[in-house]
């Protein structure tokens, strides 16, 4: 939140975040301001415990800080959690204060992968319990959930992911855990979710989503059996390319729808506690003097529509002339409706567009892979042909080798036949020499003592 409202003594206050400090305005002709905390770097978010207002926000110092203001104007801080890695850091504060327990509601952010979002949830009472509640990738800076406390302090979350598409999902928080999740709606994108709790603890929840065009959806989830129940079906308030911060509220047993729509503020009404709604009508008040805020009380909070005075939208409680239809939640404004005919008639023009557009893409990719799964034949058959030469110069191959070793062992036997004639030679050389001896041996007796003798 960057603004909540509070009276005391019966003085109007209101915080607000301005450049890194909270501010606390007085309003009025007595009006004050005073400068309470100057090191928040995100939203934040108040709550009454006691009679004392306490802030939850996130520090230069990367802490989340739970502060109280006492009577006394002055601050007590305490740290709830320090995050040592400077790539995360928490906004989209939400603050609930039941009896003695703490809820903080917050996105955690990761700067070193930008798409992944964390919803968190702390619940305090003297020991820090941290729950993560879902993981929200690629999540635009809109506030996509909303939280509610009924008169028991069971704790009830609507919130947005994406997913293949955009989904919102219900929870509750009983006996310190969540319960499964259930599904709500289901659209190509879906935002602003608000929850509201009525005193049977019926659960409504209404949305802007989007499929070909925006439509403000409201949906009830009955008390039976709770907390299991059941939903009912969903109801159309309104379809507008400008809706904006829908917002439920209960005023004198009757609910309140109310958005900012085409700059003008819209309101529809339900007497039924939500099973059918009046044709939306048009508020006198203009947005450009009205924000969305936090009111807080004591005993209770709200959100809803108020000025920098602190006043709140003023609703006109007497709607007598207003004409409800269970059946269609189109026809509320002749102008409205050529409106919205206009804007889907444009969408189905560009719609018609883009599937030309992609029919022809599909043909164009259908002939690409015409001319693929010709080239992919074509090389199925060159490869076919590759395999069956590649079988025939392996079995050439093998043949060569066959032949290439019975050379070699052929070889190797001629080697061997070469060595064994040399070693014949040898002896044979060494035969001859020793006969060449003998006769030289011979002759030298012959001469001195003339015929040689045999018998010697």
């Amino acid at each position: 939140m960057d603004k909540v409202l509070f009276e005391s003594e019966g003085k109007k206050y209101y915080l607000v975040s301005a450049q890194n400090n909270i501010v606390l305005y007085k309003s009025g002709e007595d009006s004050s301001k005073m400068n309470l905390i100057d090191n928040a770097i995100s939203d934040f978010d108040a709550s009454f415990a006691d009679k004392n207002i306490v802030i939850i926000y996130f520090s230069k110092e990367r802490n989340i800080v739970l502060a109280t203001l006492n009577n006394d104007n002055k601050i007590v801080k305490k740290i709830l959690y320090h995050y040592n890695d400077k790539s995360i850091y928490a906004d989209n504060f939400r603050l609930i204060i039941f009896n003695n327990d703490i809820h903080v509601f917050f996105m955690e952010h990761n700067l070193s992968n930008p798409k992944r979002i964390s919803l968190k949830h702390y619940n305090f009472n003297g020991t820090l319990k941290a729950n993560e509640i879902a993981v929200i990738n690629n999540v635009q800076l809109k506030p996509f959930y909303s939280v509610a406390s009924d008169k028991l302090g069971v704790l009830h979350l609507a919130y947005v992911t994406n997913e293949n598409t955009q989904k919102i999902y219900y929870t509750a928080y009983i006996n310190n855990m969540w319960t499964l999740k259930t599904t709500v709606s289901e659209a190509v994108s879906i935002e602003y979710p608000n929850i509201k709790i009525d005193d049977k603890r019926n659960i409504h929840v209404c949305w802007v989503e989007e499929n070909i065009i925006k439509e403000l959806k409201y949906r009830k989830k009955i008390n039976g059996g709770w907390p299991k129940g059941s939903w009912d079906k969903k109801i159309t308030l309104s379809f507008s390319d400008t809706i904006l911060g829908p917002c439920i509220s209960v005023i004198d047993s009757s609910m309140w729808c109310t958005w900012v729509q085409q700059n003008t503020f819209y309101s529809a009404i339900s007497s039924d506690s939500g099973n059918s709604f009046s044709r939306p009508f048009k508020l006198a008040e203009k947005p450009s003097s009205y924000e969305l805020v936090k009111k807080i009380e004591p005993s209770s909070e709200r959100i809803t529509y108020a000025n920098s005075d602190g006043c709140e939208l003023p609703f006109e409680t007497d709607k007598n002339d207003i004409l409800y239809d269970k059946e269609s939640y189109f026809t509320f404004y002749i102008k409205e409706v050529q409106e919205y005919l206009s804007t889907l008639s444009k969408k189905i023009e560009n719609l018609q567009k883009e599937k030309i557009h992609l029919e022809r893409n599909l043909n164009q990719k259908s002939y690409e892979i015409a001319l693929k799964n010709r080239s992919i034949e074509e090389l199925k058959e060159n490869l076919k042909k590759f395999y069956e030469d590649r079988t025939k110069y392996t079995t050439k191959i093998d043949n060569l080798n066959s032949v290439c070793n019975n050379i070699l062992s052929e070889n190797e036997k001629l080697k061997k036949q070469i060595k064994d004639l040399q070693n014949k030679i040898i002896i044979l050389n060494s035969k001859l020499n020793e006969k060449a001896e003998n006769g030289t041996i011979d002759k030298i007796k012959s001469i001195f003592f003339g015929k040689s003798n045999e018998h010697l």
